[in-house]
């Protein structure tokens, strides 16, 4: 067995791993409230790794975590406040030291992206480019049959390249999405539900928001796709699992801005299937890749 931990800005999740018949099962969830003046990350990851040996003897220890990581050293070179004293963490040597277990690290990102290829439809696929739309835009690369990391660990973060003179998150994130209906409706509480609600109720300028945010998302995936050339494009995050609506107008828009012909008809633009155990999965995926007699 493989204790499996997926490090969020909110939230710890835990799971194991069966190796013999790889198959996961998500055991629980811990709540980082960074609020507290003693916080300390590594306490609420001793817990969940704690809960995970109370019923199973486990091998190892595969980590997904939000910042940046060193994906070989397992040391968390960069971490947004959002969960305090996090960055220079050297997490992989202080949990084998303590456990005396491997331990492998990698970025949340490229775990989800490699839990969708490894445990999801896309065996196959020898590169990939992943978007999570969600408060901000990550994204993650799939390139000759790997993750690739870049030079300071920081390929992917498509959140920072430009669309419209503005970062692609402040465009086309589901919060810039929430952001400008607000400002278009007097409801108090607009949410992704809201939205698509009142989408099938008919409300016309829901349309036209709707409409014109996937335009802008199509063109920030041809930015993605033209320096690539990827096989497939694979788009996660809540607000992506309206794949009703979004799966035809992207396609469209991708189709009629991409004047590049030859490469968008061999482009396919799909949506993650794992939802949030994608992290996990991909922890282990990245765990078996660093440790394969494990």
């Amino acid at each position: 067995m493989i204790a499996l931990i997926d490090i969020g800005g909110t939230q710890i999740k835990y799971g194991i791993m069966n190796t013999n018949t790889e198959t996961a099962r998500t055991l629980g969830s811990i709540d980082t409230a960074t609020d507290l003046p003693d916080f300390n990350i590594l306490d609420r990851i001793d817990i969940a790794i704690e809960h995970i040996k109370e019923d199973y003897t486990i091998r190892g220890i595969a980590i997904s975590s939000a910042g940046v990581v060193n994906p070989t050293t397992g040391k968390i070179v960069h971490a947004n406040p959002n969960i305090p004293n996090y960055a220079n963490t050297s997490l992989k040597e202080i949990l084998e030291n303590k456990y005396n277990l491997p331990v492998s690290v990698e970025n949340d990102v490229n775990a989800a992206l490699l839990g969708e290829i490894y445990f999801g439809k896309h065996q196959s696929v020898s590169s990939a480019i992943m978007l999570t739309i969600g408060t901000g835009v990550g994204g993650a690369l799939f390139l000759n049959h790997q993750i690739y990391h870049g030079y300071s660990f920081s390929a992917g973060e498509v959140g920072y390249t430009f669309l419209n003179d503005q970062n692609i998150e402040e465009v086309v994130s589901a919060r810039a999405l929430v952001n400008r209906v607000q400002q278009q409706t007097p409801h108090e509480k607009v949410d992704g539900f809201y939205i698509f609600k009142e989408l099938e109720k008919g409300n016309p300028e829901i349309a036209r928001i709707l409409d014109d945010y996937c335009q802008q998302l199509a063109k920030a995936i041809i930015n993605q796709v033209s320096l690539l050339n990827p096989e497939l494009v694979i788009l996660g995050g809540g607000i992506m699992e309206q794949t009703g609506y979004f799966e035809p107008q992207l396609t469209k828009y991708f189709n009629q801005f991409y004047t590049n012909h030859y490469a968008s008809q061999r482009t396919t633009i799909t949506f993650a299937t794992l939802g949030n155990t994608a992290g996990m999965l991909g922890a282990y995926q990245h765990f078996k890749n660093q440790h394969p007699n494990k």
